[in-house]
């Protein structure tokens, strides 16, 4: 069997992920998966096998930019590489989206406010004959606040879950690509939670967030797919003979999109 790669949209959960399965392997192969996006290489978290153990590879990418073209290439032995066709994947509901992609928490919210990131080098400064002369450190990423609105008690759960459980404390923020320097990684350092309006008769909360950007998850972090509490929720008062019916290897459940 030749090697292929394929990009499967699950649209089953918010934000959409992609699927993203190569088979054809040989036991032993080394592997590693890569998105393409303006020309930019990512590697797909966890996306790295020195000796794959099955002849298929399967990852979940919850991390892709919204709104542009991607392509998502497995290049194998360090050698051949494959690639899928390109591929848009929009995110619904038109607001941002502030997730953990390793667990799949996510939160929707409105950006009503970002008005600025500092950039603050490491610096000592010394007077010497006279002259200030400053030893600078590398320019390190952005802090900020960033003000956002929930317009419900289950979005506001949402935000709050994401912020508490954050898997080493970072999250990260999604827009769906109608402008730039939003997506980034974040750690939330503090938040200010307060009421839209004071009467209590409103479940829209406004939400200011201190963050301090980092770099994403460790690479060996998987992002969530499909779980037994998954099949449980798909095939509740049915049999194990009714999944095996519907999907004959763990491939094609993998690959499976359950509401």
């Amino acid at each position: 069997m030749a090697v292929a790669i394929n990009a499967t949209v699950q649209d089953n959960s918010w934000p959409s992920r992609v699927l993203v399965s190569v088979t054809g392997l040989t036991i032993g192969d080394q592997v590693a998966l890569y998105r393409y996006y303006r020309s930019v290489r990512y590697p797909v978290r966890a996306g790295t096998s020195d000796a794959v153990t099955d002849t298929s590879f399967v990852r979940v990418d919850a991390e892709l930019p919204f709104g542009g073209s991607i392509v998502y290439t497995v290049v194998v032995n360090d050698s051949v590489a494959y690639s899928t066709a390109p591929l848009t994947v929009t995110l619904d509901g038109g607001k941002a989206a502030i997730t953990d992609a390793v667990t799949g928490v996510a939160a929707e919210v409105s950006i009503l406010a970002w008005p600025d990131k500092r950039y603050e080098r490491p610096i000592s400064t010394f007077r010497v004959g006279g002259r200030n002369v400053v030893v600078m450190g590398q320019r390190p990423g952005f802090t900020g606040s960033i003000e956002v609105l929930v317009e419900s008690d289950a979005a506001r759960e949402n935000l709050n879950s994401v912020i508490e459980g954050a898997t080493s404390g970072i999250v990260q923020i999604r827009q769906g690509g109608s402008y730039g320097g939003v997506d980034c990684y974040v750690a939330v350092v503090a938040d200010t939670e307060s009421r839209w309006s004071q009467d209590g008769s409103d479940e829209r909360r406004r939400w200011v967030l201190d963050v301090v950007e980092v770099d994403p998850w460790a690479a060996d972090l998987e992002a969530a797919g499909v779980s037994l509490q998954d099949l449980a929720d798909a095939y509740d008062t049915l049999t194990l003979d009714d999944l095996s019916d519907d999907y004959s290897t763990l491939l094609e459940i993998a690959q499976a999109v359950f509401e």
